[in-house]
Formats: C-alpha cells, structure tokens, sequence
C-alpha cells in the first residue's frame, strides 16, 4: 500500500491540512468573516508541524524532531488564542504551555516513536509540571491580577488576614511551648549505682594434696674386697 511508508504517510498528512485550510477559507468567504485579522499565527503554526513532518519522513532515528515541532506549534496555538479572544494578558502564565508542558509533549512524541519507555516517562513528568504551573498561575493572575469584577479586591485583603492570622497563631504557639518548657521542673537523673554483689557463691577450690616425699637415703657403695680383708 502507497500510506505504509514513511513518504506516503506525510503526504496524507500534507493533503489534511490543505484540505482543512481550503475550508477555512470557504467558511470564511460564505459568512463574510475576515480571517486574515487571524491567520498569522498559523504561520508559526505551519512550521511546526513541519517538524512531524521531517520527523515521519526521516523514521526513528528523527523523533528529537518532535521537541522543537512541539515548541513551535504550542506559540503557534497561544498566539492564534489570543488573537481570537484578545486575551494577551494570558501569556503571564501562559509560558507554562510552552516550557516544560511542550517540551513533554515532544519527549512523550519522541519516545513513543522512537520505542523509549524512559523518554516517554520523563515527558509524562515534564507535561504534569507544566500543567500545575499553568493552573496556579491562571488562577492568580485571572482571579487576583487581572479580575475585572471586584473579586481581586476582596481576596486581596483575604489572603492578608489569612497570613496575618497564621503568623500570630504561631508566635502564640511559640510562646505556649516556652512557658511550659519553664514551669516544668528539670528532671534530675539520679546517680549511677554500683551494681549488687553477686549472690552466687564460687564453689572451693580444691586443693591438691601433696603427696609426702620418701626421703633420700644415701647408700654406701659394695666392697667387694671387705669379707676377703676380715680372711686374711
């Protein structure tokens, strides 16, 4: 089949997104929309897709490309959000999408196509980061910086109070914990005692007899020659 190669997978991917374009602008010349007001991003968007492109082309041995295509196309979709909604303030915590929340993206894209489970894991890591990041800083920036309904001016004092609060309930834990230290008397350790004579008594010792000693006697020599002496 022509689409099981690498040639024949980009070139279906190229005639999706030429199709999608064609109707984009059919759409737009049907209800009279100005798109060109819109279309710039897409010239950073374009390109990053190009990268997937290069990436199925050139096999396993391409899927580093996917990092920067990830990169790219996420400016790319940032741009084409706030040119749509006119949001520009988005991007105080908007960045989180691009780094390390694409980064993942295109460490989980390299390592599902290049079968490395490590690389797969790290990004799954780098894309949770990114995430969290984005999601306390829109809900600072959205609820504190940039809130148009009052409600900045109500959870601004809030937090003070709150903070105030915690470090006064502290300090009076702090002092709490000092005065007890104080009005409890120091425990006084009381002195080593000797240790308590066994009462296990050594059995005696038995002595060894000495056994009496048979005294030496001297004895006088044999003459042979006495009894003939006496004869003669």
């Amino acid at each position: 089949m022509a689409n099981s190669n690498p040639r024949g997978r980009a070139s279906a991917l190229i005639g999706v997104a030429l199709v999608g374009l064609g109707a984009m602008f059919l759409l737009a010349q049907v209800f009279r929309i100005n798109l060109w007001n819109f279309f710039w991003p897409f010239f950073i968007i374009i390109p990053g897709l190009l990268f997937f492109v290069g990436m199925v082309l050139g096999g396993k041995p391409a899927g580093p490309l996917a990092i920067p295509g990830s990169i790219v196309t996420m400016v790319g979709l940032i741009l084409l959000y706030c040119a749509i909604t006119g949001h520009w303030d988005s991007w105080a915590y908007a960045w989180a999408l691009i780094f390390p929340t694409a980064v993942g993206v295109g460490l989980v894209i390299n390592g599902a196509w290049s079968e490395v489970d490590s690389l797969v894991n790290t990004g799954m890591k780098w894309i949770t980061t990114g995430f969290a990041i984005f999601l306390f800083g829109g809900l600072f920036f959205e609820l504190l910086i940039f809130s148009r309904g009052g409600v900045g001016k109500i959870v601004w004092p809030l937090v003070l109070i709150g903070l105030g609060g915690y470090l006064l309930i502290r300090h009076n834990r702090g002092q709490a914990v000092e005065v007890s230290a104080s009005a409890t008397p120091p425990v006084v350790e009381a002195p080593p005692q000797p240790p308590a004579p066994s009462t296990v008594q050594a059995a005696p010792r038995r002595t060894r007899r000495s056994t009496p000693k048979t005294p030496v006697t001297d004895f006088e020599p044999l003459d042979m020659n006495r009894g003939k002496k006496k004869e003669q």
